[in-house]
């Protein structure tokens, strides 16, 4: 079985991919926070749609921060 590679390469964030990363980052701990709150409260059910539409947010945030990040490093593809 073959073992990946692992690339090094540096990249920096541009300011707005770093507030979008901050923002992710901020929004998940909050949901972590807030579905830990519910269940020591006895709340058994959330919404999966609901669920399912925060986190396609997360995604489309972090894949704008990888696009971004990509351009800036010269790359035309990032994946």
């Amino acid at each position: 079985m073959n073992t990946p590679q692992k690339i090094n390469q540096n990249c920096t964030l541009s300011e707005l991919g770093e507030d979008k990363l901050l923002r992710v980052a901020t929004a998940s701990t909050f949901i972590a926070e807030l579905l830990s709150t519910c269940a020591g409260a006895g709340f058994k059910n959330i919404s999966s749609e609901g669920a399912a539409a925060v986190f396609l947010c997360f995604a489309e945030q972090l894949d704008d921060v990888l696009s971004e990040t990509s351009l800036m490093m010269g790359s035309k593809n990032v994946n």
